[in-house]
């Protein structure tokens, strides 16, 4: 008796076992369905994993790690770069229970969740589908698509000040420099335009070219703003448009 007992309780902690399994990470083949296309990352994995342990990561615990996680996309692009230092997230840990690695993979993985639906602009509908998909539990879910909702357009600037891109335009000055004396015979008294460009980045380029090459410069430019005039004058841009600023002003844009 005792012995069918025993053999029982085995089995059934077996099939726990293997339950857990199965249930623990995210789902094999589902990267290309989900907003991180065309694969998730390895540390969003591993953070599912911890976030899937509920009875260790309380609801308080994941609102202590979002708003760790918040505080730093607001400030710059990558957590670990600017506010999330060791001394931070050791401090962390000790408050999720967790070693620094596990805090580490968590507030990564996190930090992926959040800044891959920003840079992408998907829609919170999408990023609740997808994480459900991932198997991250409903709370978690629910606390992640509130943060996306209350700070979109503080994320969004701060993304676009962070990003990686060429330096823009602030100015550009020319004029017309006639050589008197030069080691070339050609270029005596022959007309060239003197260019001035400066960047946002502070910087001050100085360089030469001649007529022939300004005035294809001028009628590129002119051709590309025209263009854009009447691309932004076409009625599907003007309706889409007036929807993503309708969108924006109520704050939905990411329903």
């Amino acid at each position: 008796m005792a012995s069918s007992r025993w053999k029982k309780a085995t089995t059934a902690v077996r099939i726990q076992n293997t339950a857990l399994k199965v249930l623990s990470g995210v789902p094999h083949g589902i990267d290309g369905d989900t907003y991180f296309s065309p694969s998730i990352p390895r540390s969003v994995k591993s953070a599912v994993v911890l976030l899937q342990d509920t009875e260790n990561m309380t609801e308080d615990k994941v609102k202590s790690a979002l708003a760790t996680v918040m505080s730093a996309l607001s400030t710059c692009l990558s957590p670990l770069d600017s506010t999330l230092t060791i001394p931070a997230l050791t401090s962390l840990s000790s408050t999720l229970s967790l070693s620094f690695f596990e805090t580490s993979s968590l507030v990564t993985g996190l930090t992926l969740m959040v800044s891959t639906a920003i840079r992408n602009r998907t829609k919170l509908s999408v990023v609740k589908r997808d994480l459900a998909a991932m198997q991250v539990p409903p709370s978690t879910i629910s606390l992640l698509t509130s943060h996306l909702r209350q700070s979109r357009l503080e994320l969004q600037t701060s993304f676009a000040r962070n990003k990686v891109r060429a330096p823009s335009l602030t100015s550009f000055r020319w004029r017309v420099d006639v050589a008197i004396s030069t080691e070339s015979l050609q270029k005596v008294f022959k007309p060239t335009i003197l260019c001035e460009v400066n960047t946002d980045d502070g910087k001050s380029r100085t360089f030469e070219m001649p007529v022939d090459q300004f005035h294809h410069l001028r009628y590129e430019v002119a051709k590309v703003l025209r263009n854009m005039e009447e691309i932004e004058r076409h009625p599907i841009m003007r309706l889409a448009f007036q929807a993503d600023m309708e969108a924006f002003e109520k704050g939905d844009a990411l329903e």
